[in-house]
């Protein structure tokens, strides 16, 4: 992997002011936020410099953006339904994300949906707001991709129709291909990355899904692919399918047993299977984050 300079501010994309119905889910953008703090906590502890952690509006990221220098600079994209990705952004505002800053040496970190979005196409077998009450195969082309492949889900695919949504939760244990490191997270829906060859990208799988929790979601080998480093002109991204900042004290097992009877998600199984918060800061920084910042 090409040696890249180290981040020193992380802007954190919190949704569009006047389009509160699109982007990214509130819940995600707190997580993520969070999580970067805690990050920052285990950097004081080593004595590492202190990353700035910037949350921004939709109508304020370009201007943002244009006062970092992209080398330096990680902006996260948090989880949320790609289709409302494909609202919420304007074309100057995707042009300038993918030409001005990411091409230019800018880092991105994507999660879940967000992910689908960055990559050039993505099919989603399910309910979503592009068909909310009949299932179906939804394939579309991106205009902001970054990352030039496939994205495929869910790997968990909802089993009813009542909540009109196309996926369940799961724990879920990945393993980090350089290390062997493993760790188990919250799968909301999922899926997996499939690489296209191309002579403008560099793209290397960081983190795979166990054989065993494919075998478990009746998935085939060939969609072990949970996060990919992808390298492009001066920039780099890592797409993730999964949610390692949510943890145990996220979900009420009991009360949404009850609520959620029939949603597919093992509420007492997701609680008490999810790694340690430890764990968990562990795997981001040395499975996916140290990838983008190592120089």
């Amino acid at each position: 992997m090409e040696a890249l300079r180290p981040f020193e501010s992380v802007v954190i994309y919190q949704g569009h002011k006047s389009k509160t119905e699109a982007g990214p889910y509130w819940d995600n953008v707190v997580k993520q936020t969070e999580m970067f703090h805690l990050l920052n906590e285990d950097r004081k502890e080593k004595r590492e410099r202190l990353w700035t952690v910037i949350p921004t509006d939709g109508e304020k990221l370009v201007e943002e953006l244009r006062k970092h220098d992209p080398h330096k600079t990680l902006l996260v994209l948090p989880a949320g339904q790609s289709t409302n990705y494909d609202v919420v952004f304007s074309v100057v505002e995707k042009a300038f994300v993918l030409n001005e800053f990411f091409l230019k040496g800018g880092r991105v970190y994507a999660t879940c949906g967000a992910a689908y979005w960055l990559t050039e196409t993505r099919e989603f077998n399910g309910l979503c707001a592009a068909s909310p009450l009949v299932k179906q195969m939804i394939v579309k082309t991106n205009a902001l991709a970054l990352f030039k492949g496939v994205a495929k889900g869910p790997l968990c695919p909802f089993p009813g129709e009542k909540y009109k949504v196309g996926f369940y939760s799961d724990a879920v244990v990945v393993k980090d291909r350089a290390s062997d490191l493993e760790c188990t997270v919250l799968l909301s829906g999922g899926g997996s990355f499939f690489p296209m060859e191309s002579p403008d990208q560099q793209v290397q799988v960081l983190v795979h899904y166990k054989r065993e929790e494919l075998e478990r979601l009746r998935f085939g080998a060939e969609f072990e692919n949970a996060v990919v480093f992808v390298k492009r002109g001066e920039g780099a991204a890592l797409l993730s399918m999964f949610h390692p900042y949510y943890s145990l004290s996220d979900s009420d097992a009991e009360r949404y047993a009850v609520a959620f009877s029939d949603a597919g998600t093992d509420w007492h199984a997701l609680h008490s299977r999810i790694s340690s918060l430890q764990e968990r800061i562990r795997f981001m920084r040395e499975a996916m984050l140290d990838p983008l910042e190592r120089a």
